[in-house]
This record gives C-alpha cells, structure tokens and sequence, in this order.
C-alpha cells in the first residue's frame, strides 16, 4: 500500500514513458522543426519505447492517464521524464531500467546542447 501523495516507482516509470512519447510527439505536429530538435526527438521515441518494454502489459494503459505539461517544448518534456526517472533509485525501477536511464542521460545532455 502506498501513502498518499508518495509516487511509487511503476508510476514514476509509466510517466517516463508517457512524458518521452509526448517529446516524440512533437515532431509530428507539423510545424516546422530543424535537424537537431527533429534528432531530439527521434532519440525521445527510442529511449520511450526502451522504457515501455520493461513495464509489464497490464499497466499499458495507465499511459493514458499520463498528462504531459500543456504547452511544454521537446527539451522540457526530455527534462521532466528525467526528473520522473530520478524520484527512485535504479533498483526499485523495473529490471533494466539502467540501461534506459543511460540512454536518457545522454538524450538530456543533448537537449542542453539544442536548448
């Protein structure tokens, strides 16, 4: 049983998930987008599906539940899903978690150098 207002790790993750899908998203909103931000978000779509492999099916759609910062711009959404996968330490993440923290990482020191 959780305590309220104490996020536990699936949700921490599952908002992962959810923040790096709707950074992906914002290539397709047909506006205009340079190479690197378009690369930014690429690299979001990957590290979203990566981090999605490790939750189990049963929590798929508790990605709808998710709502991303209205308005908020490719490198907020990279920044958020970071601060996400921070709340917890790596062990209490699902198995592999590592491995995509590694991956956000590197995606957060790219948007530093986009933003």
């Amino acid at each position: 049983m959780s305590e309220p207002g104490i996020v536990d790790p699936t949700t921490s993750w599952i908002e992962v998930v959810a923040l790096l899908s709707a950074a992906a998203g914002t290539a397709l909103t047909g506006s205009p987008m340079g190479p690197a931000p378009h690369s930014l978000a690429l690299g979001a779509h990957i590290v979203a599906a990566d981090a999605l492999e490790l939750l189990p099916l049963e929590v798929d759609s508790a990605l709808d539940d998710v709502i991303a910062p209205i308005g908020a711009t490719l490198v907020e959404l990279i920044r958020a899903a970071h601060l996400a996968a921070g709340r917890h330490p790596v062990e209490s993440l699902p198995e592999g978690a590592g491995a995509v923290i590694d991956s956000l990482d590197a995606l957060v020191t790219e948007a530093r150098a986009v933003s």
